[in-house]
Parts: C-alpha cells; sequence; structure tokens
C-alpha cells in the first residue's frame, strides 16, 4: 500500500480532500442506534483516486505538529456535519468523535472544543470523545479530559482498549463512561474459549468500574448474540454497518433510531 506524505497531507486538508464517514453504534438488547461514530475514512488524492486511511493515518499520528493540524479540521467538520445531520432528521443524536492524545495535551484544548460545540448548537450531552490508542496523554491531557468530563458533561470512551496507549492504567486517572474492545480481542470469541473468557474478564472489570462497553469488530450474527447474552451495551462492526457516507447514515438511523 501507497504511503501519503506529509505534504500530500497538508495539501489535501488546504483543499479539503479527506471525506468524513460515518459508523453507526448499536445498542444491544434494544435493537436501535442513536450513535454513529464520525471519522475520515478517505482522501482524494490530485489525481482523484480514493486513497484509504491506513495510508495516511499514521502518518498523521507519528507527527505532533500535523495531528494538531488535521485534528483542528477535523473536529470543526465533525461537529459542523453532526449539527446539519440532527437537523436533517430532526432528532439529537449521540456523536462519538476520536481524538489524539496530542490534541488533548494542549492547554486551549477545553476552550477550543467548548466553542466548537456552542457554534455546533450540539448539546454537550451528546457528545462523545474517543480517545485513540496511539499517542500518550500527559498530565495537561488527562486535566483537560477530566474538565470536559465533570463540567461540561462530555462522555469519554477509551478506544481500541487493549492496544497501543490504551491501557489499564489510563482508567485510574480518567473517568471513562465507556470502554471500546478492539478487533483483536472480539474476532476470535465464537472459535477460541480462552478469547471469549479474556473478552468476558474486560467486561465484568469494567462493570466493577461502571464503565459500558462497545464490541468493535462484529462481523457475524453469533458473536452478536454471544456478546448480547454476556451482557455488553454497544457493539459496532460490518455485520451492523459499515462506515458510509453521512446521507446514508442519515437512511440508516431513520430506520433504527428509538
Amino acid at each position: 500500500m501507497e504511503t501519503i506524505t506529509r505534504d500530500q497531507i497538508l495539501e489535501a486538508l488546504a483543499q479539503d480532500r479527506f471525506l468524513l464517514f460515518g459508523q453507526p453504534k448499536w445498542t444491544l438488547g434494544k435493537n436501535t442506534c442513536n450513535t454513529y461514530e464520525v471519522f475520515i475514512d478517505l482522501m482524494i488524492a490530485e489525481d482523484q483516486r480514493q486513497v484509504p486511511a491506513q495510508a495516511f493515518i499514521p502518518v498523521i499520528e507519528a507527527d505532533e505538529e500535523l495531528t494538531m493540524r488535521f485534528g483542528a479540521w477535523f473536529l470543526e467538520k465533525a461537529f459542523t456535519s453532526g449539527a446539519r445531520l440532527m437537523k436533517d432528521l430532526g432528532m439529537d443524536l449521540n456523536i462519538s468523535i476520536n481524538i489524539l492524545g496530542f490534541q488533548a495535551n494542549r492547554p486551549e484544548f477545553v476552550e477550543r472544543v467548548v466553542e466548537l460545540i456552542a457554534r455546533s448548537g450540539i448539546r454537550h450531552d451528546h457528545v462523545q470523545f474517543e480517545l485513540s490508542e496511539a499517542q500518550p496523554l500527559d498530565a495537561t491531557g488527562i486535566a483537560n479530559l477530566c474538565r470536559l468530563h465533570d463540567e461540561y458533561n462530555i462522555k469519554l470512551v477509551l478506544g481500541n482498549f487493549g492496544t497501543g496507549y490504551s491501557t489499564v492504567d489510563l482508567l485510574r486517572h480518567v473517568p471513562f463512561d465507556m470502554l471500546e474492545l478492539s478487533k483483536a480481542f472480539t474476532a476470535e470469541i465464537t472459535e477460541s474459549e480462552r478469547a471469549l473468557k479474556v473478552t468476558l474478564a474486560v467486561l465484568q472489570m469494567a462493570q466493577v468500574l461502571d464503565i459500558t462497553v462497545c464490541a468493535k469488530g462484529i462481523e457475524s450474527a453469533e458473536q452478536l448474540e454471544l456478546l448480547e447474552e454476556a451482557g455488553f451495551y454497544k457493539a459496532q462492526g460490518y455485520l451492523i454497518g459499515r462506515p458510509m457516507p453521512l446521507d446514508e447514515l442519515a437512511a440508516f438511523v431513520r430506520k433504527y433510531a428509538a
């Protein structure tokens, strides 16, 4: 797979050539969808080729300055597109927005987020920030997330738990509302008893901490049934809905919202 350069990413940002996608998060037990995750899934190259996220996201994650520039662009687009989607649907949704540690670590992060939310008109309690596993949090980042949670009622999600910087240690310092179990955990639960036991152990730990759990990477009805019986709260994966343009997501939500 080709790797996109830093200069190509900056040029694409300047020309608005990144495409936002949304993926539904399914509420188990109710079989409804009132939450979606928004992220960048494609970049349009100069020759109009569609470049997948795997080719440019690692470049962004490895560069603090690039993270800040891309993250600022993405946050604004996520809020404005979310407000437009909710207006078109005539209903409130929970929007889960991916953030990186380098963003959260900046002293001005809270004020910038509050400004963007106010401008969009989205209610604070409908915003979830999903912390990526790709970058570490420092003391300022931890304080910023705690402030967003405690003062502004913004929900916090620990993304792809068990990979990268997404570790148990963070649970001691940050009041996460939800933990996302990565596909690495859920992929083998129907074939490996040990994989299932580890997955259930993570769920039990989260329940003790009053944290709900979303299982990612669900691709079969058997996986979904196992997780629902175990007590998982949310699920996400191709079985439920692939990442899709926001107009397609609107049609999905109209069908399954409650």
